[in-house]
């Protein structure tokens, strides 16, 4: 964006000028910044400021930035400094500002001359041209090559894949029922060949539900003589040994495949 300082004058009596001009002879030692007021530059930019319509955020940044630059160099000149190790130049760092400033305030100048020409801005369509794309031409081939071509690409098609049969699931009423079968044969049965009558990780499962469900209905006890030993099966308190018939279910509990009846 252009300067928003622009036409602005300041009145002192050691200066007369725009704002920016006094930050540069202050800066290139050309007028001591002792003999400026800074309360005098701010109550003229506020007198200025009462002058315009709107006050506008640009002109109010604009003079901050420059009135804190010459409050630092006020500041630098009359706030004691500190003992340097190295002496540095510092006109260098002044003039690198400097420029820096400058750089910046041609680079607004010159966007604010963009947009206001609408120079720098591309629309969607036409604007930029691409190259021509010509359609792909292919040789003329018989029929047969067609087909031998179709053979070839069925020939890469993998087989069928084979459908592995599905493992039925054992039940809980039908787990339940081998192993008081087992024991109405028995005296004891070891978990162990109960798990060999499974087919699978998924009835050996059930088949540790059933011994659950069973020993909390007292129809069987569990013992192991030792730890991670061998669990043994026995008849409980509630078992039927005379009877080859599975242990019935409460009829208000569960259905025959363990679920909870509503």
């Amino acid at each position: 964006m252009a300067a928003t300082l622009d036409g602005y004058q300041l009145r002192l009596p050691s200066f007369e000028g725009p704002l920016d001009v006094l930050l540069r002879l202050i800066e290139r030692d050309q007028l001591a910044i002792s003999e400026i007021s800074l309360l005098a530059v701010f109550d003229q930019f506020m007198a200025h400021l009462d002058t315009l319509e709107a006050h506008a955020p640009e002109t109010i940044a604009e003079f901050l930035m420059v009135a804190g630059r010459l409050s630092l160099l006020k500041s630098r000149a009359l706030l004691p400094r500190p003992a340097k190790l190295q002496e540095e130049p510092e006109e260098v760092d002044l003039v690198r500002q400097l420029e820096a400033y400058r750089a910046v305030k041609a680079a607004a100048e010159l966007l604010a001359v963009r947009q206001r020409t609408d120079s720098g801005a591309f629309g969607r369509g036409d604007a930029v041209a691409g190259p021509p794309i010509e359609p792909t031409r292919f040789a003329p081939q018989p029929a047969s090559a067609l087909a031998e071509a179709v053979g070839r690409w069925l020939t890469r098609v993998p087989a069928k894949p084979a459908l592995l049969p599905r493992h039925r699931v054992v039940s809980l009423r039908e787990m339940i029922s081998r192993i008081t079968s087992s024991l109405n044969h028995e005296a004891s049965v070891s978990f162990s060949r109960v798990r060999a009558t499974c087919a699978g990780p998924q009835d050996t499962a059930v088949a540790f539900l059933a011994v659950l469900t069973l020993m909390r209905r007292q129809v069987i006890v569990a013992t192991q003589s030792e730890l991670f030993g061998p669990i043994e099966l026995a008849r409980g308190l509630f078992a039927h040994p005379a009877s080859n018939e599975p242990v019935a279910w409460d009829q208000d509990r569960t259905d025959g495949d363990g679920r909870r009846r509503t």
